[in-house]
């Protein structure tokens, strides 16, 4: 319904806000964190936390590689409906005056493919932030 696209955009931008600012707050505190727990093992090379250094680089891959995936898959949808927007714009340019219709149809799906663009962002943010997190309730209760 393209009158309720513009409702949920803002809810879109308003949860994509919050994960951003939630990740943020968490990498600092992960880092903070981890950042000691590489100078123990760097001074003191016997008593490093290497369990701990061994998730670092793995978990980020896993994170980042899930993310990479879920934008792939909504920018190749989104690639295809602005391929359509596209054929759109082009016809209505070449047969003027514009069809009501197709006027109609370009408004609809411009307004969903800013929407859909938006709900792509939170989505391939989702991983990066349940890492995140994770690992910043997890190493919280370490300490």
């Amino acid at each position: 319904m393209y009158w309720l696209d513009g409702w949920k955009l803002g809810q879109s931008l308003w949860a994509n806000a919050t994960t951003y600012g939630e990740t943020m707050l968490a990498t600092c505190h992960v880092m903070g964190s981890r950042s000691q727990t590489i100078d123990t093992a760097m001074r003191n090379p016997l008593h490093g936390d290497y369990r701990e250094l061994g998730k670092m680089v793995p978990e980020k891959v896993a994170a980042f590689g899930k993310a990479g995936s879920v934008m792939a898959n909504d920018w190749t949808a989104i690639h295809g409906e602005m391929l359509d927007q596209g054929r759109d714009l082009m016809s209505v340019w070449l047969s003027w005056p514009p069809n009501a219709a197709r006027m109609a149809r370009i408004a609809d799906r411009g307004s969903r493919l800013v929407l859909e663009m938006s709900l792509a962002g939170g989505r391939a943010m989702a991983p990066v932030h349940a890492a995140v997190t994770a690992n910043d309730r997890r190493l919280r209760r370490r300490r």
